[in-house]
């Protein structure tokens, strides 16, 4: 970075520029800075105006100025954007910084929230009130989507076709399981969801058959129901008589209700002694006065705002007997 040239000062002197946390940020930020940092170091808007008006800054939106030596690319544009509009990289812009096959770096395109402006010059941006579910990282300095949300957020401006190969390019290259995608597919349940039926579609084609080890299972919809506001449920509960003896394991309970959530899974219960046994210990908390819920996969990953409202009228239920 070049040296600072003088500056007019504020009657009666001004605060002392900190020149090397301003070029800190700007080595990191692909040579801008926000006003807010050019701030925090010690300048004033009458000294950021002037490094403007001299040439030596450049505006490249809103509250967002980069060095002028060095030259404005695709990366600075859309960090420049996030800065501006606080927000995250989303979309095809994602895609991109994920490095999956047939995106590439243009239109700037964010995810921000509701709050935000309603549109923006030169950049796309979607609001949306679910950012807690982002998972944001940082890739080349720029903070974007996680990957299965961002594949989430492709699904709803995308081909099917692509779409597809946008998959087949993330579990290829990033080791991304199907699960996963269920997961961001069940915890993504807000109204004007556009991607959910795309992204689902494709996994219920492709998954049918795939089994999803229980455990995994059981701890996402504990966290589907933690998302939907009810309390955290015990994950593998070991039910015991009122003597100590052993009755039964079930998948999530809330034990001060004596509920239980039992997950019916093809792979672990598609054979006779399962079958028996399921339903012999389904018995045996019924008559030790525990109530019990059953979902399959297709509750879960199909229907979860559905699974969710029949656990909270369980609790309810519960509460009001």
């Amino acid at each position: 970075m070049c040296s600072p040239a003088a500056e007019p000062e504020t009657a009666g002197g001004g605060p002392v520029v900190d020149e090397e946390r301003l070029e800190s940020h700007m080595r990191r930020q692909h040579g801008l800075v926000s006003r807010t940092q050019a701030l925090a170091a010690g300048m004033t808007r009458h000294r950021i105006q002037h490094r403007v008006s001299a040439g030596r800054w450049r505006r490249v939106g809103a509250g967002v100025y980069q060095h002028s030596a060095l030259p404005v690319t695709p990366h600075s544009k859309l960090l420049a954007a996030c800065i501006a509009y606080d927000g995250l990289a989303s979309h095809r812009s994602a895609a991109a910084l994920h490095g999956i096959d047939g995106f590439e770096l243009g239109r700037p395109e964010l995810v921000v929230s509701p709050k935000r402006a309603r549109s923006a010059v030169g950049v796309i941006l979607h609001r949306s009130t679910q950012m807690d579910l982002a998972r944001p990282i940082r890739l080349d300095g720029i903070p974007c989507t996680g990957l299965a949300r961002t594949l989430l957020d492709l699904a709803a401006v995308v081909s099917r076709n692509r779409l597809e190969r946008a998959i087949d390019a993330a579990m290829r290259d990033r080791h991304l399981r199907y699960q996963d995608l269920s997961e961001v597919l069940a915890t993504h349940t807000g109204t004007g969801r556009r991607g959910r039926g795309p992204l689902g579609a494709v996994l219920a084609e492709r998954c049918a058959d795939v089994p999803v080890p229980l455990s995994d299972w059981s701890r996402w919809v504990c966290e589907l129901l933690c998302e939907s506001g009810l309390p955290r449920p015990a994950l593998e509960h070991r039910v015991h008589e009122a003597d100590g003896r052993f009755l039964a394991q079930v998948d999530l309970a809330y034990p001060s209700r004596q509920l239980a959530i039992e997950l019916d899974s093809i792979r672990w219960h598609h054979n006779r002694e399962s079958f028996v046994n399921d339903r012999r210990r389904r018995n045996r908390l019924l008559a030790a006065g525990w109530d019990v819920l059953s979902f399959t996969w297709d509750d879960y990953s199909e229907q979860p705002t559905e699974l969710c409202a029949v656990v909270a009228k369980a609790l309810g239920d519960m509460a009001s007997r």
